[in-house]
């Protein structure tokens, strides 16, 4: 299958065979690919965009850019900017639009965020004197369309959503979402896809938010890489959340001129080898069906919930086929049922996920966490099963 020959391109599985790895939301693991022109860059020398010499460096940097520009729709490279994450990304949209929020006026997201596209909208409603609006959502663990447009009102200055949960995989319906935010507003639209990326080709021309925020490390990529990008006339409004070098055009001792898009949001040296080597992989990721891959991926996502179904005592936190998954035991501690898996060799996640707000909202203090990634196969689930049913016999004795 073509899961089993993606998965023999990451050395964890050589190395780690014991380990059972079922963690993907949280971080995805890294192909040999990334490894060797990371290592690659390491044994040059010099940065990009300084000298001559390191002109290759400079090239393979840019090349990076083309490929994000490329694999999501973005209509030019000038509006893909360079982070160190989805945190950064949503701060630096957070901070560069600070100046455009008046006291009164509304920032929308739901209770469903990440605390990455969660607190820097509630400190820069704090900062303003702005109301922040936050949203439930229905018994889909989705946001009501009509809830959304009673929401909107002539005050909103910006709507912040995920694209798909890091709690429950639910994906937000963006598509019918975002029409009704500019039909009723013209208020700046932020999408974090950043658990999105993995498991779908998102095309920014069609959701047609104004910004997305990304982090390489969900799509096999390395950690301290993200991606900020959108429509180029909103990221030019947006005021630059780092100054120093490489981000203007003149300095004097009065006056700064800015560079253009999208050097003026990139100052200093940038992390060249992790970029660098996120541009490898999405070229990598270009020689596989990535149809075929998703298709494997969800096949073993509807056996996990399936499987999952059938404990007493257990309840799944939202009702869609995700390679994403949250469940609790209510005769459980999700703490005691992880510390137990683990000593099995089991790789999941447990508690609250970055989302406080979230879990009190679901009346949770944590859950289990599983989520896949094109890598893993049937029997990572039955290890996985075989750990849990071992976990709760020692819990019920």
């Amino acid at each position: 299958m073509i899961n089993t020959q993606f998965r023999q391109q990451f050395p964890y599985f050589k190395q780690n065979g014991n380990w059972t790895y079922l963690d993907s939301a949280a971080t995805t693991l890294k192909p040999q690919i990334l490894i060797d022109e990371t290592c690659q860059f390491y044994q040059s020398a010099g940065s990009v965009h300084r000298s001559q010499y390191d002109l290759s460096q400079t090239q393979a940097y840019e090349k990076a850019r083309d490929l994000v520009a490329k694999r999501f729709n973005v209509v030019t490279r000038e509006a893909v900017i360079w982070t160190s994450g989805t945190t950064h990304a949503i701060n630096i949209i957070a901070n560069g639009l600070d100046e455009q929020i008046q006291t009164d006026d509304e920032i929308i997201i739901t209770v469903a965020e990440h605390h990455a596209n969660f607190v820097p909208w509630q400190q820069l409603a704090e900062r303003k004197h702005a109301k922040l609006v936050v949203l439930p959502l229905n018994e889909n663990y989705q946001l009501e369309p009509t809830a959304l447009q009673n929401a909107l009102s002539e005050r909103t200055k910006i709507v912040a959503l995920n694209l798909v949960s890091n709690v429950t995989g639910v994906r937000q319906p963006v598509e019918a979402l975002i029409p009704i935010i500019r039909q009723y507003t013209e208020a700046k639209v932020i999408l974090d896809i950043a658990q999105a990326v993995c498991s779908e080709q998102v095309d920014v021309q069609k959701l047609d938010a104004d910004f997305y925020a990304f982090s390489a490390h969900k799509m096999y990529g390395p950690t301290g890489v993200g991606v900020l990008m959108g429509k180029s006339q909103s990221l030019a409004q947006i005021k630059p959340l780092i100054f120093g070098g490489k981000m203007l055009q003149n300095v004097t001792e009065q006056q700064l001129t800015l560079a253009e898009l999208p050097y003026r949001l990139e100052a200093g040296t940038p992390n060249i080898a992790g970029i660098i080597g996120f541009g490898k992989v999405l070229e990598w990721l270009e020689t596989w069906d990535f149809q075929q891959l998703n298709q494997g991926l969800y096949h073993l996502a509807t056996q996990m919930r399936k499987r999952l179904e059938s404990y007493p005592n257990i309840q799944i936190l939202g009702n869609a086929i995700s390679p994403t998954m949250s469940f609790t035991f209510s005769n459980q501690h999700h703490a005691d049922l992880a510390t137990i898996l683990a000593e099995q060799k089991i790789a999941l996640r447990s508690g609250e996920h970055c989302a406080k707000p979230y879990l009190r909202y679901l009346s949770k203090t944590g859950t289990l966490r599983l989520s896949l990634a094109h890598y893993n196969i049937s029997d990572d689930l039955n290890q996985f099963f075989n750990a849990l049913d071992t976990t709760l016999a020692i819990l019920q004795d």
